[in-house]
């Protein structure tokens, strides 16, 4: 029998020896001369674990950012904190080539463990 999914899931269940874990992330278009959008988003234990970020472009298919996967890293590292650059994997459906999103998001990832 498969479990039933009671909804979605806080951040103290997935990682119950995490206080409090703030993401920071500035979104970059390809372009260098275009200005970057910042984010700042915390979660303490009773916040929904939602991890995965959307792509903020309107035409944009199939795209968005998935930070779990670092965060489950830094959580095994035994680190505090993690930084790096991921882009979106989507593409801009609109258009008859079908190209990349590249939309990048340079990212910072803070853990405050429990004592």
């Amino acid at each position: 029998m498969t479990p039933i999914e009671t909804g979605p899931k806080k951040l103290f269940d997935l990682y119950p020896g995490i206080e409090r874990l703030s993401l920071f992330v500035a979104f970059e278009e390809a372009d260098a001369e275009a200005e970057p959008n910042y984010q700042q988003i915390i979660f303490t234990e009773d916040s929904v674990a939602a991890f995965r970020l959307e792509c903020s472009r309107d035409d944009c298919v199939d795209g968005g950012f998935d930070y779990e996967p670092f965060i489950d890293e830094l959580i095994r590292s035994g680190a505090q904190q993690a930084q790096g650059r991921i882009a979106c994997p989507g593409s801009l459906g609109r258009q008859e080539d079908g190209s990349c999103c590249k939309l990048l998001s340079e990212y910072r990832i803070i853990l405050e463990r429990k004592a």
